[in-house]
């Protein structure tokens, strides 16, 4: 075992800076209770008393643990590894798995009980407005259980376990090495009440608030208002806010809750507040030589850091000014990497000081396991199993095959109970998807049955599918045009565009010359947009009007399919970026109807060639700049383009399925319908004389 001796220094008055810390960094995604704390260091997770003494490795192997959440009590541990969530005994012990689903979950908080883990899983991403994220996984084993709140990333408990605070925006700014971000999916902080679905705001500002953290009458967040991340304190009772710390040179990250007080790291050092005391005191570490990184490893990291320093220099559209002068200060953080994990968060950050977006890193040859079959299908728990609720399988006029309980002929219905995979029982004592490991793209056998009973069960033959999103993106986007069509008596039209590369404006231009000839309106819906080169062709075919008819010697020949001269409105939100916020520039600069939705990601600076970092790290940065002709103005990065209407999905105005953005545009198109002149009928055939 590593040697780390590890001891809190005295309590200070105050906050304690980077620049009077010292020991051992990057210990990374610390969290407490009331006597240990919880750490990755090289990779695996470790325990440590709060007070000094010895620390425990918990985990040793060759995947990198993450965000490590101690239970209530203390006893337990939930983390996350290779996008699954594990919890464990915090003395030590066997691990169980809680998550089986190909999709990526992490962990989040406990429930106050601490009967179930929080998570956060994007496996319903793709049906995109009321989308859960937050789901809540019994310690015991089962289902997960979603939350009634759309997109949330984070999440932490009132005591009672009634309420709820959490980031109804992604929190970009975490996720993505952007520092000091702008667009349209700034962060703020919201309470849901889930047993009356009431719901307010903290109070929000230009900046982004994320990391809430539930205390007594007290949300603690984290904020960059003054441009660095500190901690804030909003007290629900007089609804003041009140900043804790005051770090200049680096940001205050991942701070995690425990009964009395917060961890958090800053500057590669991890720092504890005490709540009652209101005080901040270093957690100090030693760490022996021989403990470190192989010097070759060591070499090698701090090459990929010149390389993607050299990369952004000498290639970023706009490069920022100070950028000579951060690289000393990741130099020396880097010194410390002990992971490749390690070495990633340390670029990142890096990169995140150029404050643009259009900046991914990413490592190759290291895929998400695979293997775990899906079979396009919601179920939920009855009787201790597995019962279908829903089937999902794509349109036949979509030209594509239905999914795995969608096959022509095959007997399995919603109400049916999955009773065996591959002749194993299957049980709600752990997450269905346990069951499929393996079998993504293979036949596999399953008994099913209409009643919870093995007796009576047929035997069936079906393939999972390693990704169900594209079923289940279909199916949202089914839903939402029959509904169109059914608000709207058939006279309007539902596009979703789902990017502006070749591909979707290929899709774009099918579904419009499919549905404008028996349609006098259309609603284009681009929230989720993930972009591409092509905005101007999809504008182009959405305001173009006729200029001519032609006839032949039987009479006028119809129009060409792809002129609409009737009402448009278009959708877009927070993640309608690059392309899609292009789109929503040009389609609001060319007047071409009301633009409907929340303000755009705001990441219009252009991407260029992929660079190859030392290490086996990819880069890609933004290289092109647009500048509009038209307006003489330069795209509008970190910051977005603002709707005509301003429409927030919001939970307590979900309830029932409803989707006031799309409930907006309907409602705009059939005013407009109201009052739109057609154009003029054109003359009879009359040979020219």
């Amino acid at each position: 075992m590593i040697c780390l001796l590890l001891f809190l220094s005295a309590l200070l008055a105050g906050c304690v800076h980077a620049a009077d810390a010292s020991g051992t960094r990057l210990l990374r995604e610390p969290d407490i209770s009331r006597h240990r704390i919880a750490f990755i260091y090289a990779g695996d997770l470790w325990t440590a008393p709060r007070d000094g003494g010895e620390p425990l490795r918990l985990t040793r192997t060759p995947d990198a643990e993450s965000l490590p959440r101690f239970s209530p009590d203390g006893e337990h541990i939930a983390f996350t590894r290779n996008g699954d969530v594990y919890v464990m005994p915090a003395a030590g012990g066997e691990e169980r798995r809680l998550t089986w689903h190909p999709l990526p979950d992490r962990g989040v908080a406990w429930t106050p009980d601490g009967s179930r883990v929080l998570i956060h899983s994007d496996r319903l991403k793709h049906e995109l407005t009321r989308t859960p994220h937050l789901f809540l996984v019994p310690v015991a084993g089962g289902l997960p259980e979603p939350l009634p709140i759309p997109r949330a990333t984070c999440g932490s408990f009132s005591a009672d376990g009634r309420r709820i605070a959490y980031g109804p925006n992604p929190e970009l700014v975490l996720r993505l090495p952007w520092k000091r971000y702008r667009g349209g999916s700034l962060a703020y902080i919201a309470l849901y009440n889930l047993a009356n679905n009431d719901y307010e705001e903290l109070p929000r500002t230009q900046a982004n608030d994320v990391c809430p953290m539930w205390h007594k009458e007290s949300i603690y967040f984290l904020s960059d208002r003054d441009r660095t991340m500190n901690l804030y304190r909003y007290d629900l009772g007089s609804k003041r806010t009140e900043r804790l710390t005051d770090y200049a040179e680096w940001d205050v990250k991942n701070a995690s809750l425990g009964p009395d007080a917060i961890i958090y790291e800053n500057g590669g050092w991890l720092f504890i507040l005490d709540l009652d005391r209101r005080r901040t005191g270093q957690v100090s570490v030693s760490l022996p030589e021989e403990a470190l990184p192989r010097a070759e490893q060591r070499a090698e990291w701090r090459q990929a850091l010149e390389d993607t320093w050299r990369a952004y220099r000498d290639n970023a559209f706009y490069p920022v000014p100070a950028w000579d002068s951060i690289k000393p200060r990741y130099e020396e953080l880097m010194n410390w990497a002990a992971h490749a994990s390690d070495a990633e968060s340390v670029l990142k950050d890096m990169l995140g000081e150029a404050s643009q977006g259009h900046v991914v890193l990413s490592r190759t040859g290291q895929p998400r396991a695979a293997g775990i079959g899906l079979l396009g299908a919601d179920f939920r728990v009855e009787n201790g199993l597995y019962r279908i609720t829903k089937i999902y399988g794509l349109a036949a006029q979509e030209g594509k095959a239905p999914g795995p309980l969608a096959a022509p002929g095959l007997e399995v219905k919603p109400g049916d109970f999955i009773i065996a995979v591959d002749g194993k029982p299957v049980r709600a004592t752990a997450e269905i998807y346990a069951a499929f490991e393996g079998t993504a793209g293979r036949e596999t056998k399953l008994r099913v049955n209409s009643s919870p009973s093995a007796e009576g069960a047929r035997e069936v033959v079906v393939k999972p599918i390693a990704d169900e999103s594209g079923l289940r993106y279909a199916e949202w986007v089914r839903s939402n045009r029959a509904h169109v069509t059914e608000a709207t008596g058939g006279q309007v039209g539902y596009i979703h565009l789902g990017n502006v590369g070749q591909s979707g404006v290929e899709q774009f231009r099918r579904e419009w010359r499919a549905q404008r000839s028996r349609v006098a309106a259309m609603i284009v819906d681009a929230r989720n947009n993930s972009g591409g080169g092509n905005a101007d062709d999809v504008v182009d075919w959405i305001v173009r009007r006729p200029t001519r008819l032609m006839y032949d010697r039987r009479g006028r020949v119809p129009p060409w399919d792809y002129f609409l001269d009737g009402p448009k409105v278009l959708i877009v939100n927070d993640q309608s970026v690059s392309g899609g916020d292009e789109l929503a520039y040009l389609y609001k600069h060319r007047k071409a109807g009301p633009l409907v939705g929340t303000r755009t990601f705001g990441a219009m600076i252009g991407t260029g060639p992929t660079y190859k970092i030392t290490g086996g790290w990819e880069l890609v940065l933004p290289v092109y700049g647009f500048f509009w002709l038209e307006t003489a103005t330069w795209s509008p990065e970190n910051y977005g383009v603002e709707p005509d209407y301003l429409v927030e999905l919001k939970p307590d105005a979900l309830t029932g399925g409803r989707d006031p953005q799309l409930e907006k545009a309907i409602e705009l198109v059939r005013a407009a319908l109201k009052t739109y002149k057609k154009l003029p009928e054109p003359p009879p055939y009359r040979p020219p004389q």
